[in-house]
């Protein structure tokens, strides 16, 4: 049965119903028809209006109570949550204009009762009322009659004051009086009933319970009474008959109304017993376990799921408690106590517990909730179990599979760890020597193309380890932007000094259109310069030889907007959106062999992110060129006059002697050969006790220390060269191809002032040099 059927059976009812909130006003919810037809309302003008205000006392009458003493009840029901039934109330209803507008005096017997929801608190009021006029007026009848017949008043004119029927039959059956309403009851035969046989005037009225009635108190001279239906009418009536010195007397009321309601009602109770066997047949056959237990502990429902884990019958299991079932004395003690506690709480209470039954050992989920009686207490308590054996397999398999994964995510940054410092040893002495031969007049063109040729390629390498490493660390937070305030004009020139060489080996036109006016951003300019060379870096790679390569700068939508676009091979439909991750090339890896690792947009992207900005992509398909843009907010209106740094004058290295440590000898010498060409006065040892010795006999201004060294490593040499010399020692700088954020850490706590990651960048070495000197 679906809710519009209980809302059609609750509108249908014949009792006189009204559904109201527990609010202030007590808003009406709905009404039966009854009721509506009663009070000469509409539903569509009741519903949502407060009771109150629909039905107000009459004006016109100074000892109207009704609003008064309706509330009070409606109020009692509320706070106690128990139903409230009031006296016979006098409580005027407002006629419709159309019956000549006022008030009809009207007397009620009203019933309120609380619905209470899962929670114990009130939700609903039902309002009911049985129209007591009648009566009322029945004893206000009778009180005039007797007063009538006290002044002598015939008895004839108290019957027509009656609401009910009242026949007076002579011995031979025959009428010989009808009141008013007897006469309405009769309706068209009613004017010739006088005289005429009961039997005759009332077809069909024998050998029914009537005549039985009838019979019995004309013959045995003993009062009856009976309710039957009299067909000639399809009509119930409630009929009581009484001897008379002439025949007898019949008092008849209409009470068809009220024998429909309790139909009604039967078929309503009918309705909810079958839900109940529908109900436990669902319950029966879920898979969870649904069962139900008393006040006492004691199982008063068990479904069949719950059965088959006990291996017992329904009449084994209902009235046991769980000790009795075979609950282990722990658990059976522990379900007492939460028992309790729900009871007294009045909420739900939850748990975990293995189990072992009929199906072995399982785990189960259960919640035990409280059960709420009529009047809001608590009257058993319901509980569902749901195994969960499966669930914790599956979440051990995740947690093992996440700790291998996170295993190997620790070896693979270890790996990368390890293969930078091994690519990054024979990297220094290769940059530092090309930096030395081009510092070298050239004897040729040819000499000039090979030195740039060869410090190309070794920049090359040196960023794909560092973009391996970014990444990494990228990935796992371990990475901080240096922000401060910066053009964003500034940014692409020194992006485009990196990507130059590969742009001019490749004869690219590069269009750039900068802004007139600063673009001020706050970002990294190092990392965000990163990301630009990373765009101009790929739309160089995968542009062929003589193609265009367009950059412009602007404002877009109060954003700062980089755009590179280029007319190269372009991307698939199908691979546009894989082209930001990493070791993907965007289906291009086979058509270009030197494409890289796939890592320069997948570290671009992330580092835009981290600047607040974003970094997207589009393309027409292959062969159709692709369009990279970048967004970055504009930074605020503050005062940017602190974002101009003065020009520094280039660094003057000869008033310094370094010290320079390394067992790798290419890379000390060549490091050694190119700081004594800038000027420097250079002392060269490969091991750790020799640079202890070196630092006593050289007293360098600067030591520029390898960590990595087999025997006494650099983090030693730093210790004990900062125990040695306590005063004012030369600042010790490593210089090592471990650069991940924990060794700058620990050589922090070893006493190095500074880091550089090989190959050390010869313009920040010098820098950082000159700022020593």
């Amino acid at each position: 049965m679906t809710g519009n059927d209980y809302l059609h059976i609750l509108r249908s009812a014949p009792a006189l119903l009204l559904f109201l909130r527990p609010d202030d006003d007590f808003t009406i919810v709905d009404a039966s028809d009854a009721y509506l037809r009663q009070t000469y309302t509409v539903r569509e003008e009741v519903i949502g209006q407060g009771i109150f205000s629909v039905f107000p006392d009459d004006p016109a009458d100074p000892e109207a109570s009704g609003v008064r003493n309706l509330r009070s009840s409606l109020e009692r029901v509320r706070a106690l949550k128990r139903e409230d039934a009031m006296p016979i109330q006098k409580y005027a209803v407002r006629r419709p204009e159309s019956e000549g507008g006022g008030f009809e005096e009207r007397w009620w017997h009203p019933q309120n009762a609380p619905v209470l929801d899962a929670n114990g608190e009130v939700e609903f009021i039902i309002h009911r009322v049985d129209d007591a006029t009648e009566i009322v007026r029945l004893k206000r009848a009778e009180e005039r009659a007797r007063a009538r017949a006290e002044r002598g008043f015939r008895a004839t004119e108290i019957l027509d004051s009656i609401t009910e029927g009242f026949f007076a039959l002579d011995r031979e059956w025959r009428f010989t009086y009808l009141n008013r309403e007897g006469r309405l009851l009769l309706g068209r035969q009613a004017d010739r009933a006088l005289g005429r046989s009961v039997w005759e005037a009332l077809p069909g009225l024998e050998g029914t319970g009537f005549e039985d009635a009838f019979r019995h108190a004309m013959d045995d001279r003993d009062a009856a009474a009976i309710t039957a239906h009299y067909p000639g009418h399809d009509r119930w009536y409630d009929a009581h008959v009484y001897p008379s010195p002439d025949g007898i007397s019949i008092y008849l009321r209409d009470v068809t109304a009220q024998r429909e309601g309790e139909t009604e009602r039967q078929r309503i109770r009918a309705q909810a017993e079958q839900q109940r066997r529908v109900f436990e047949t669902a319950l029966a056959n879920i898979p969870d376990l649904v069962y139900i237990f008393g006040l006492d502990h004691r199982f008063v429902f068990a479904n069949e799921p719950l059965l088959n884990v006990w291996g017992v019958t329904r009449e084994q299991a209902i009235g046991k408690t769980c000790l009795e079932l075979g609950y282990p004395a722990w658990e059976a003690r522990m379900h007492d106590r939460e028992i309790d506690e729900v009871i007294a709480s009045r909420k739900p209470i939850q748990g975990e517990v293995p189990f072992e039954g009929a199906t072995g050992r399982r785990y189960w989920d259960y919640i035990f909730a409280p059960v709420f009686g009529p009047e809001g207490d608590v009257i058993a308590v319901a509980g569902t179990a749901r195994d969960t054996t499966d669930r914790r397999i599956w979440e051990e398999s995740i947690a093992s599979q996440s700790a291998l994964l996170h295993e190997a995510d620790r070896a693979k940054d270890e790996f990368l760890a390890t293969l930078a410092h091994e690519l990054r040893n024979p990297l220094a002495p290769l940059r530092n020597s090309v930096h030395l031969l081009r510092m070298r007049p050239a004897a040729d063109e040819t000499t000039v193309r090979i030195h740039e040729m060869m410090a190309r390629q070794v920049d090359h390498l040196v960023r794909l380890v560092d973009d391996l490493l970014e990444i990494s660390r990228v990935t796992r937070g371990d990475f901080a932007l240096r922000t401060e305030r910066v053009d964003l004009a500034t940014v692409i020139r020194n992006a485009l000094e990196t990507c130059e060489p590969i742009v001019r080996v490749r004869r690219h036109q590069l269009r750039m259109t900068l802004p007139a006016e600063p673009l001020w951003v706050d970002a990294d300019p190092v990392r965000l310069a990163q990301v630009v060379a990373n765009l101009l870096d790929n739309a160089a790679k995968y542009t062929p030889p003589g193609g265009n390569i367009e950059l412009a700068a602007g404002v877009e939508d109060g954003s700062a907007v980089v755009r590179v676009r280029d007319d190269g091979m372009g991307i698939a439909p199908d691979a546009v959106h894989r082209v930001f991750e990493m070791f993907n090339r965007g289906g291009r890896a086979e058509l270009q062999g030197d494409g890289g690792l796939g890592i320069g947009l997948a570290l671009a992207r992330r580092l835009a992110q981290m600047h607040g900005a974003t970094l997207d992509v589009a393309s027409d398909g292959v062969g159709r060129g692709s369009v990279f843009t970048l967004r970055h907010p504009l930074a605020g209106a503050a005062a940017v006059a602190s974002a101009v740094q003065p020009t520094r004058p280039a660094p003057d290295l000869k008033a310094l002697r370094v010290l320079v440590v390394d067992d790798n000898r290419d890379a000390a010498d060549s490091l050694g050969m190119l700081l004594e060409q800038l000027g420097a006065h250079v002392r060269i040892v490969h091991n750790g006790i020799e640079a202890i010795e070196a630092y006593s006999t050289f007293q360098p201004s600067a030591v520029l220390l390898d960590i990595g060294m087999p025997g006494m490593d650099g983090y030693e040499v730093a210790r004990k060269i900062t125990t040695l010399d306590r005063g004012r020692r030369a600042p010790l700088i490593a210089v090592t191809g471990w650069g991940q954020q924990q060794d700058r850490e620990r050589a922090a706590a070893a006493g190095f002032d500074h880091h550089i990651v090989k190959p050390a960048d010869i313009d920040v070495l010098k820098d950082l040099l000159a700022a020593i000197g």
